[in-house]
């Protein structure tokens, strides 16, 4: 895992992190704040340094193992598997871990995939427009 290419992740994931919030509402942070017995902005505070973390984990090993070399297959594609890889590992293990829920409750209509999944969309789409805006390499 290149460090480099990490931090090239950082900010388009935090970016896509608030998108996915706006999408999913303003329940959001009350939800992963309470799961640590936190308040709402300490949730918005944690799902912001996640997306952020996970915004550089796509750049720094996602990238790394999919290579696509195409722009629009790493949009389309490569945004629905990392999306839907988080929405499982995130909204269906690691969240109800935490919060005492049962783990792999998968729901095709879930709101929480689609936040996943446009997370995914907007983090690829802005790393390959940076990419190509500044002719570099993930």
């Amino acid at each position: 895992m290149d460090s480099d290419k990490m931090m090239k992740g950082i900010i388009p994931g935090i970016i896509a992190g608030y998108v996915f919030l706006a999408f999913m509402g303003g329940g959001m942070p009350g939800m992963v704040g309470g799961m640590i017995s936190a308040d709402a902005f300490i949730g918005f505070i944690l799902h912001i340094i996640i997306s952020a973390v996970i915004g550089a984990l796509y750049t720094g090993l996602f990238k790394e193992y999919v290579k696509m070399d195409n722009p629009l297959l790493d949009i389309a594609l490569g945004g629905l598997i990392y999306g839907v890889i988080w929405w499982i590992l995130g909204g269906l293990i690691i969240m109800p871990a935490i919060a005492g829920g049962e783990m792999l409750q998968i729901s095709l209509t879930d709101p929480s995939l689609f936040g996943h999944v446009i997370y995914g969309h907007v983090l690829a789409f802005l790393v390959v427009l940076r990419n190509a805006a500044m002719g570099m390499d993930s």
